[in-house]
C-alpha cells in the first residue's frame, strides 16, 4: 500500500520513518481524466513522456479502471491480444499500444481508482534497506510470538520518464 499511499517522513525517536509513495517522486507528465479514462489521456502522457525522454512500460490501475480501459480499446492498434485456443472466452488484454511504445496493463488492488501510472520498469522499484527477518519473542502461556523487522523503499528514478493520469471515475 505504501507504494501508491505512502508519505515521507524522516521520523525521530519517538516517530517512525516512512517512504514517500510514487506521488512523492512522480510530479510531471501528467493529466486530469475529469470522469472516465479515455483513450486520449493514456496517448496525452505518453506524448509528454517521450518528448521528456522516458520509455514507460507499465499501466498500473486499480481493477475497476482496468475494466474500462479494455472496454475503450478496441482497435487493433492500440491493443495486442494474445490469442490462445485453450481458453473458454476471449482472453484478457495484456497490452496497451500507442504510438509513442506499448504499456503492460498491470492491475493492483491497492492502487487508488482515481490514478492510473505509467512507469518505466527499469527506472522504479523497491530498495531493500535492511533485510527482513523474524525474531522470537518472550513466550506467554501456552503461546508463542513473534515479529517480523526490516526496512525497503520505493525508488523512482528521472521524475520525467513517469507519468499519471489522475481525477479518473469508474
Amino acid at each position: 500500500k505504501s507504494i501508491f499511499h505512502g508519505v515521507r517522513a524522516a521520523g525521530s525517536a519517538t516517530a517512525p520513518r516512512s517512504s514517500g509513495g510514487l506521488g512523492t517522486f512522480i510530479t510531471d507528465n501528467s493529466t486530469d481524466a475529469g470522469g472516465t479514462i479515455v483513450k486520449a489521456d493514456v496517448d496525452y502522457v505518453m506524448e509528454q513522456i517521450y518528448i521528456d525522454g522516458g520509455n514507460p512500460d507499465l499501466m498500473i490501475v486499480h481493477p475497476s479502471v482496468a475494466n474500462d480501459v479494455r472496454d475503450i480499446l478496441d482497435t487493433s492498434s492500440f491493443v495486442r491480444l494474445d490469442l490462445q485456443n485453450d481458453l473458454l472466452g476471449m482472453s484478457s488484454i495484456q497490452r496497451v499500444q500507442t504510438q509513442y511504445g506499448a504499456l503492460n496493463l498491470v492491475m493492483d488492488r491497492f492502487c487508488p481508482l482515481s490514478k492510473a501510472w505509467n512507469l518505466d520498469s527499469s527506472k522504479v522499484g523497491l530498495y531493500q534497506l535492511r533485510p527482513f527477518s523474524a525474531w522470537s519473542l518472550a513466550r506467554t502461556g501456552d503461546s508463542e510470538k513473534g515479529e517480523v523487522v526490516g526496512e525497503f523503499s520505493l525508488l523512482a528514478a528521472n521524475d520525467k520518464a513517469h507519468g499519471l493520469i489522475y481525477g479518473i471515475t469508474s
